[in-house]
């Protein structure tokens, strides 16, 4: 092998060593700073409702009503299947998914007041992504204002961390489209 020809493969050799030295080093900056981001989220949105708790109540705490108002039904996945298991509304209510677009996933009801809501365990995949949350009902003026509430902790997987940052921006619009359908069905049957 000539002299040229060695020179030109220690060149290719040091910058391929040299760019996986640069991948590796931003793969090892970019756990490093997941290890910083914030390990819990919070997701919340709310809309007025011209309407008493005990019309929304039945909405909120049972759970066969849900796919109704929700947009995680068979409208955005055909395909998706429902069970519901335990009391037909409040505590220990329960149902679960499984579907091609929306996964699979368990919600449970674990406090029920008929003046201020309801609180849920969540998880998706086979509990391997837990949380809790919330739907509450509390007086706004002359109207009732409904809050959604999701929240939950990603650990210390780094990476999961990075999700953590658009979490918001993802599941926001989806309970803003909820709410937004939850308001129709309720004030098409709410007392005025």
């Amino acid at each position: 092998m000539s002299s040229s020809r060695r020179s030109k493969s220690r060149r290719i050799k040091r910058v391929l060593g040299n760019i996986a030295v640069v991948v590796l080093g931003v793969i090892a900056l970019l756990l490093l700073v997941g290890l910083f981001l914030p390990h819990q989220y919070h997701v919340e949105r709310s809309i007025d409702l011209q309407a008493k708790p005990e019309v929304v109540y039945p909405q909120i705490a049972g759970l066969r009503h849900w796919p109704e108002w929700t947009v995680w039904n068979k409208e955005l996945d055909p395909t998706v299947q429902f069970t519901f298991d335990g009391p037909d509304s409040g505590v220990g209510a329960s149902y679960a998914w499984t579907g091609t677009k929306v996964g699979q996933g368990h919600l449970k009801i674990t406090q029920a007041d008929p003046a201020k809501g309801v609180w849920y365990d969540l998880d998706f995949n086979a509990g391997q992504y837990p949380s809790t949350g919330s739907v509450t009902m509390a007086a706004a003026g002359d109207r009732l204002r409904v809050t959604w509430v999701n929240e939950g902790d990603f650990g210390k997987n780094p990476v999961n961390r990075y999700f953590g940052l658009a979490i918001d921006r993802l599941i926001g619009p989806d309970f803003e489209k909820g709410l937004a359908r939850l308001k129709i069905a309720i004030e098409g049957s709410a007392p005025r």
